[in-house]
């Protein structure tokens, strides 16, 4: 669940009702210390996926897919990327997964 939180921030954004924008997620990625020049690389992958993402709306088993598929992309443009930044994305990762973790766990009234 937590890479398709992740997949929110950096994919499809227009897709999904309420995702931020692309600024929005940029922003919130940098301000978890992960450069700018890196946030701009992962954004410019999410691009790439935009029309993939769309296609499998309403699919749940197909936008699994290309998220994993996606998210590997992601992963190995990180390891290109200067070990602060791996360290930084590694943390933001973390804290939005336990985020939904949270959430998810926390009783509904």
């Amino acid at each position: 669940m937590c890479r398709f939180l992740v997949a929110l921030l950096f994919t499809a954004i227009s897709v999904y009702a309420g995702a931020p924008t692309a600024e929005e997620a940029k922003a919130e990625v940098v301000a978890a210390g992960v450069s700018e020049a890196a946030a701009d690389g992962i954004l410019k992958i999410a691009e790439t996926y935009k029309g993939q993402f769309e296609a499998a709306k309403g699919d749940r088993e197909a936008g699994k897919n290309v998220f994993h598929t996606f998210h590997a992309e992601v992963d190995k443009y990180m390891e290109t990327q200067s070990e602060d930044d791996q360290i930084a994305y590694k943390a933001f990762v973390d804290k939005k997964k336990a985020e939904l973790q949270k959430r998810n766990s926390t009783p509904k009234a």
